[in-house]
């Protein structure tokens, strides 16, 4: 892959505008589907309802988010409600996250959050416009980024490297299991990952029943947490995701 930008595509005197079409020129003509492998990625018309690309090929849609550096805990997104419904609904797109380097329009890092990443509880509405704005009353979000386990973050350019595709492909395939959680489930599954994330490569039962109080704040209906905790261990020991040893011993794989 060509890390650079190609500075001749954007004639903006907007700084947004031109990250904008610096950003999107480049996925485009550097990336691939990392769903399928397929290598062609088309952009779709802006203002699109499903994203900025989609892959002819499995037809997977893709919405971007560029930044000058790197990415911190929470992503500026579009309009909450249109957000939420399509988590809901299992509608929403991938997400390419990709940060970058201005002074040298170069690409530092670039990863995929796959769909089934998302739900509801990493989604924070913002506050509506005021009465006086063109849009008043409308109501944008944040998707919290630091809410995502690690394994939602699938690079395919890590600190300026690119990652082998193969390596890519199958860390995305990994994942797709998520798909066939209801969204509720899939809250709770990724709740507790991104707890056991924290942990060390090795840890035990009593270190993931560390995070009850947590859990309790994010499910406060639920008064079985750490019945639901085991229950999510072993979904991630099912699909591989961790391993059990035995008195109450798991490790990650």
């Amino acid at each position: 892959m060509n890390l650079l930008f190609d500075a001749d595509v954007s004639r903006y005197h907007s700084l947004s505008q031109r990250a904008r079409v610096l950003t999107e020129t480049w996925t485009v003509k550097n990336s691939y589907c990392p769903r399928c492998g397929n290598r062609v990625l088309e952009h779709l018309p802006n203002n699109a309802p499903v994203g900025d690309f989609i892959c002819p090929a499995c037809h997977a849609p893709y919405e971007q988010k560029s930044k000058n550096g790197d990415f911190t805990a929470t992503v500026l997104a579009s309009n909450y409600q249109k957000m939420m419904d399509a988590i809901r609904n299992k509608t929403n797109p991938d997400f390419f996250f990709l940060s970058y380097d201005a002074p040298t329009l170069s690409v530092k890092s670039f990863f995929v959050t796959p769909r089934h990443f998302f739900h509801p509880g990493i989604i924070i509405p913002r506050k509506p416009l005021r009465a006086a704005a063109r849009r008043a009353g409308w109501v944008g979000c944040q998707i919290q980024l630091s809410e995502i386990p690690y394994n939602g973050r699938i690079f395919i350019i890590k600190n300026g490297m690119e990652q082998e595709k193969d390596f890519v492909l199958k860390q995305y395939h990994d994942t797709l299991f998520l798909e066939q959680q209801s969204i509720s489930a899939r809250g709770w599954l990724l709740d507790v990952w991104n707890c056991i994330n924290q942990l060390p490569a090795t840890f035990t039962l009593n270190d993931v029943y560390a995070f009850e109080q947590q859990l309790r704040k994010k499910h406060p209906a639920n008064q079985h947490i750490k019945d639901k905790i085991r229950q999510q261990l072993q979904v991630l020991r099912d699909k591989n995701i961790l391993q059990f040893h035995g008195n109450g011993v798991y490790s990650k794989t």
